[in-house]
């Protein structure tokens, strides 16, 4: 086929071939002359920079532009190229910049350079990745058109503002710096005009404590591993801090001065500094500590105040350590809480006991509850802050207006307390009580048991039931003991009885037994001395005498232990001593 097509062509020496020929000449000449005349404009790929062949009305295009910037090199690449060394014009441009600290890029749609100056346009993306891999730390987003970043030498400045998002380690989060930013020669950035604001991440299951920090000033390195903001403003979960500093460091954030709260469930107040423990990657701050907290809210009856050493504040509540003070109105005096440790749920959380339900506080490490002239101490106080409802945990010790006691678990609110047993009271004027139950009402103490028992001195009384208010100690379901006497030991039995000072009263059915002689009567009152010695018992009411000191029946005697003398009153059937027969 081809040698068919070259035997169709024309002869060698036909016209057509010359006319081609002369014509292909003339080209050539024309093109190379108007090289000459236009020179060597629109090559692509020049190296600008003193280069005496770079003249003005440069054009070209898909090259490469070297930048000097500092101690590193900016390479920019480019798809077009125009202007002169004193105003160039570079569109839609790819930059890389190689610093120990890390492999820059960005991308923007225009760039110039005027007096060498650049000018970068947005929307412009940045990014930076570990040295020498291409792992990401971060990247940013200037949203806006036109004038975004200017660098002169080795710095930037931010003509528009950046949004910027770390996304690798513990210094995760989205940082939008204001117009004005700079990034200097040693790669940190610096805000001398905010706001600046830092938002936590938004991906985890947990909620994040620290979620986000204002500043009116900052500066901070590459990475924003460490740095320094100034008047700060922090969102946190259920509540907010105003600081005048932080400082950011690879391990935390720090408030290292003075601060000021407020919380959602209304407690606000100071503390003397705070830090913010940075997560483990993937993970989201979970933990703000503050120390020297003071705090007060508005309740009802007045304004509660809680002091302690260091507080952590979580989504869940407050843990709080460190000689913790929580301090409450009550009917015009205070109800005081004062614990090792104190945690407060506000909401559900793991950094707080699972078993401390919401809405309620729990002070560990014997804890004291005090008010007015009472308190209650126990290895855990359990609160249910609505109602004031208080449990606490064996062994509890108490203090009251008539003496201590201690018992096992106790629960009840400032008015009413119910401690189970075993219970013993020491009361001021002396004298104990033992029993199953205590049962403690303002001044009114209830004693429970299989008896329940009053000893002091030589006396022991006891009764399923004790109630003891003032000075007047009560058996109202029946008692039975022994009572000191000149001549031995007195033994009492009775329906019901009342000591109250020297006096000791008993009714129903009473039974009085002393050494070689019985008493029984419808009410018997016992009167002891300073010694609390039995000195004089007066029955009363179909009284019934035997033994050595006679036996008889009448309507009322007076017997003295101590003499051994009986004196009756009223009809008496029976034979005895001495005159009162």
């Amino acid at each position: 086929m081809m040698a068919s097509l070259l035997q169709s062509l024309p002869p060698a020496r036909h016209p057509l071939w010359r006319g081609l020929g002369w014509g292909l000449a003339a080209g050539t000449l024309g093109l190379t002359l108007r090289f000459l005349l236009v020179g060597g404009g629109g090559m692509p790929g020049r190296t600008v920079g003193g280069d005496p062949l770079f003249g003005e009305g440069t054009k070209g295009s898909v090259g490469t532009l070297t930048e000097q910037l500092g101690q590193n090199r900016m390479v920019l690449a480019y798809k077009t190229i125009e202007g002169s060394e004193e105003d160039l014009r570079l569109d839609q441009v790819r930059g890389s910049l190689d610093e120990p600290a890390g492999k820059w890029r960005l991308l923007s749609p225009k760039a110039r350079r005027q007096a060498g100056v650049w000018t970068l346009q947005g929307p412009m993306d940045l990014g930076v990745a570990q040295p020498g891999t291409t792992t990401p730390l971060g990247k940013g987003r200037i949203e806006s058109e036109g004038p975004a970043l200017r660098w002169t030498g080795g710095e930037w400045e931010g003509l528009a503002p950046l949004r910027w998002e770390s996304l690798e380690g513990s210094t995760r989060g989205t940082w939008n710096l204001p117009v004005g930013w700079r990034r200097e020669g040693d790669g940190r950035f610096r805000v001398e005009r905010g706001p600046v604001r830092w938002l936590a991440p938004t991906d985890g299951t947990a909620p994040a404590t620290l979620k986000a920090m204002d500043a009116d000033r900052l500066w901070a390195t590459p990475g924003f591993l460490s740095g320094h903001l100034e008047g700060v403003r922090a969102s946190l979960a259920e509540g907010s801090l105003q600081a005048s500093v932080a400082d950011l460091t690879p391990d935390t954030v720090i408030w290292p001065g003075p601060l000021a709260f407020e919380r959602a469930d209304g407690w606000r107040g100071e503390a003397k500094g705070g830090v913010a423990p940075r997560p483990a990657p993937g993970a989201r701050f979970q933990q703000v500590e503050l120390r020297g907290f003071r705090a007060r809210r508005a309740v009802a009856g007045g304004e509660e105040h809680l002091s302690t050493e260091g507080a952590r504040w979580t989504p869940a509540g407050l843990r709080l350590e460190g000689s913790v003070v929580w301090d409450q109105p009550l009917d015009g005096q205070r109800l005081t809480l004062k614990a090792p440790r104190v945690f407060m749920r506000e909401a559900p959380g793991q950094d707080l006991p699972a078993a401390l339900p919401i809405g309620h506080a729990a002070a560990e490490g014997q804890a004291l509850l005090t008010w007015g002239r009472r308190s209650l101490s126990s290895p855990r106080i359990l609160v249910e802050r609505a109602t004031r409802r208080w449990k606490l945990q064996a062994p509890v010790l108490g203090r009251g207006e008539e003496g201590t006691f201690t018992g096992g678990a106790g629960q009840g609110d400032p008015r009413s307390w119910t401690i189970e047993g075993p219970v013993q009271l020491n009361l001021f004027s002396g004298g104990s009580l033992r029993g199953a139950k205590l049962v403690w009402e303002d001044a009114l103490w209830t004693l429970t048991g299989r008896p329940a028992t009053w000893s002091r001195l030589r006396e022991r009384l006891s009764g399923p039931r004790i109630v003891r208010r003032g000075e007047v100690v009560s058996f109202p379901e029946g008692l039975s003991g022994t009572l000191a006497a000149a001549d031995g030991d007195l033994f009492l039995r009775a329906e019901r009885g009342q000591s109250e000072a020297q006096k000791i009263t008993l009714g129903g059915g009473v039974e009085c037994q002393g050494q070689g002689w019985r008493l029984a009567a419808d009410t018997v009152t016992v009167t002891v001395g300073s010694d609390r010695t039995v000195r004089l018992i007066q029955a009363e009411g179909t009284v019934t005498l035997r033994g050595r000191l006679g036996e008889g029946q009448g309507e009322a005697l007076e017997l003295e232990p101590g003499p051994q003398t009986v004196r009756w009153q009223g009809r008496v059937r029976g034979k005895g001593a001495g005159s009162g027969w």
